[in-house]
């Protein structure tokens, strides 16, 4: 690089810097998430008076025949401060409402990756992700009638305990061991991608940055469990969506408006919502974003920790799917106006590409550059925009912190290890391990950039888990009569066959024997000092014909792949060793969807296997079709004088 040119760079990165305005917007956000920490860990509280207890079922609905006075479980407050009782810091005692828990769920999933990564990638690529929508969409049509249902009849504080109902113990242990290894891997790159944006914006130390943003959501999530949580993410989406919106209109009139946006990316070939090409190869291709899109999403949102734990969070099925729907919506809105930013990025940078010219060192920072170049002149809007990508980024962590305590107590030291620890150790030990989890995903974030292998590591572990995890509880919803020995050999089979091939790519991809071929960008319009000697030149791509064929599949095949693995090899090896039984199984483990597949005598078990529950939830009652008498308890001896497979049998 000339001394010319570096000079250049230099004063254009001197240029483009945050303001004390700036400053302030981002410290407010910290603070903020600080405060919902502290007033839901000490103003918020359920008070001793107002927590139900052994003698108490007044503020629970148990319908006309509740149950014994026993049977309800002490909820005595255990701890001075913060949330009052395990069951209120993990679950909001299951009294949250749909709009906060429906924000909080689209600021878990929209990270500061999705943010920066998605313009980024429609820059890049074109807008055939943009179909990405469609997706998500039919997700959220698919966790309300088939997975939904079932997480919220059994009333389970961890997804994976459906695992040991459905299976065994093991089967649980195996997938809610693989969710905390995988979350483990994937929060210090939460922190460290924004941090890196916040590095090109204002040029201080991005491992100074990540340690306040983690000890700030470590904090809040310590003292104010679920409650600080989703109402953090409440606001910070809120924050988030503005940020981004407000960027977005001011670049477009900018630019000069939305036909000079569509004529510039038409003629630069970003325009592409139909490649209708049949290969696997490609790595945004239609057939591949819509099934693949739905794929992934379906699996991650119907059984992911970080998602169930906050479905479960609401009082009942009716407002757990209100809360979907506006989940669904909002992902559907965010995620388009993110792929828009994109287009609004080439219609910026469409004859003066900032990565070829040095200006970015990464895709990540391209975003945060157009932010500070397009409205850096108007103080405080770089900061708003940089506090809406750490929000996104606090509340995924907090998300992520909450879920993984929550499962280490009841699938890992409950279920694996057999462990009963009193309700006081209980609080005592989900503290423990947020603090420890985030204190070592801080100790990550100095070493992520070093070590490279971390990234393929996770990548790979993330689409194991991913499909691996979605095809069993598909596996146990889907096919009644699959067994233990079918789900263990599916999930087996399915994160053998995904791992190989999300990691073959991850190597291949890193030796520059695959390469993904981005769309050609311009440098015709910079200033010549800015361009110096640099020419570019069309781009070489390696030959990959000679790579393995599965190790070139798109990303969006990964998924799929686990998922049917461990479906196709579990039904086949649970055919073999002998079928379950559907006359003895509890239709309460079965998707709705299926339950008149199942015999009449099945229903006469309803609601047996799940042996820390004595109430049923009567809106699975309805949705099953089976009358249920409290008073008269379940069993193969008590079929209700033979009504309840008949009843079933006659209204399916």
């Amino acid at each position: 690089m000339d001394s010319s040119r570096g000079t250049v760079l230099d004063s254009i990165r001197e240029l483009y810097q945050f303001g004390v305005v700036d400053y302030c917007m981002f410290a407010a956000m910290l603070i903020l998430s600080a405060a919902c920490g502290i007033y839901f860990g000490f103003f918020k509280r359920t008070k001793a008076k107002d927590t139900p207890t052994a003698t108490d079922t007044s503020d629970l609905d148990l319908g006309e025949n509740p149950p014994t006075v026993g049977s309800v479980e002490s909820k005595t407050p255990i701890s001075p401060f913060g949330s009052s009782t395990i069951d209120e810091y993990l679950l909001g005692s299951r009294k949250l409402k749909a709009f906060p828990v429906a924000m909080s769920l689209v600021a878990g999933y929209i990270s500061g990756v999705t943010i920066l990564g998605t313009p980024a990638e429609i820059y890049n690529f074109g807008t055939q992700y943009w179909l990405i929508v469609v997706p998500i969409i039919l997700t959220g049509i698919a966790v309300c009638t088939i997975y939904l249902p079932v997480f919220c009849s059994l009333k389970l504080n961890s997804s994976y305990e459906y695992l040991e109902l459905r299976f065994n113990r093991h089967v649980r242990s195996i997938a809610s061991v693989m969710f905390v290894i995988d979350q483990m891997l994937f929060l210090p790159m939460i922190i460290y991608v924004p941090a890196l944006a916040f590095n090109q914006v204002t040029g201080l130390n991005l491992y100074m940055i990540g340690a306040i943003v983690s000890l700030v959501c470590i904090f809040y999530t310590l003292l104010g469990g679920i409650k600080a949580v989703v109402f953090t993410d409440a606001w910070q989406v809120v924050v988030m969506f503005i940020s981004v919106v407000v960027v977005v209109i001011i670049g477009t009139i900018a630019v000069g408006g939305l036909d000079v946006i569509w004529e510039r990316s038409m003629e630069g070939g970003r325009i592409d919502f139909f490649n209708m090409s049949p290969t696997l190869y490609g790595r945004q291709t239609f057939w591949a974003v819509l099934i693949g899109g739905f794929f992934y999403w379906t699996s991650f949102n119907s059984v992911n920790q970080t998602m169930v734990q906050r479905y479960m969070s609401l009082p009942n099925l009716r407002t757990a799917r209100l809360s979907i729907a506006m989940f669904t919506v909002a992902m559907g809105v965010f995620v388009s106006v993110c792929c828009y930013a994109g287009l609004l990025l080439y219609g910026k940078y469409y004859d003066c590409d900032p990565a070829s010219v040095g200006l970015v060192s990464t895709n990540d920072q391209l975003f945060p550059h157009y932010v500070m170049e397009s409205v850096g002149h108007l103080r405080g809007m770089p900061g708003l925009f940089i506090a809406g990508v750490f929000g996104a980024a606090l509340s995924s962590m907090s998300v992520i912190l909450n879920s993984v305590s929550a499962v280490l107590l009841e699938d890992v030291l409950r279920g694996l290890f057999q462990l009963n620890p009193s309700p006081l150790k209980a609080n005592i030990f989900v503290r423990c391990c947020v603090v420890i989890l985030g204190l070592t995903a801080l100790g990550c974030l100095f070493i992520i950039d070093k070590l490279d292998g971390i990234l393929i590591v996770s990548a790979t572990l993330a689409a194991i888990a991913n499909g691996t995890t979605g095809g069993i509880f598909t596996l146990g919803m889907l096919v009644p009569w699959s067994n233990t020995k079918g789900a263990l050999a599916g999930g087996i089979a399915g994160a053998l066959l995904s791992g190989w091939v999300s990691l073959g790519n991850q190597i291949a991809s890193g030796a520059g024997e695959i390469v993904a071929r981005k769309l050609p960008v311009s440098i015709d319009g910079c200033i010549e000092d800015l361009v110096g000697n640099i020419t570019l030149v069309d781009p070489i791509y390696p030959d990959e014909s000679g790579v393995f064929p599965l190790y070139r599949l798109s990303y969006h095949w990964i998924t799929p792949i686990g998922v049917t693995t461990v479906l196709v090899v579990g039904t086949i090896v649970s055919f073999l060793t002998g079928p379950r039984d559907l006359r003895h199984i509890d239709p309460e483990l079965i998707s709705p969807v299926i339950h008149r597949l199942l015999p009449v005598e099945s229903f006469s078990y309803f609601g047996t296997a799940n042996k820390n529950a004595t109430i049923f939830n009567e809106e699975m009652q309805a949705q099953a079709s089976v009358p249920v008498d409290l008073t008269v308890p379940y069993g193969p001896a008590n079929d209700l004088n033979g009504q309840v497979g008949k009843e079933a049998r006659t209204r399916w």
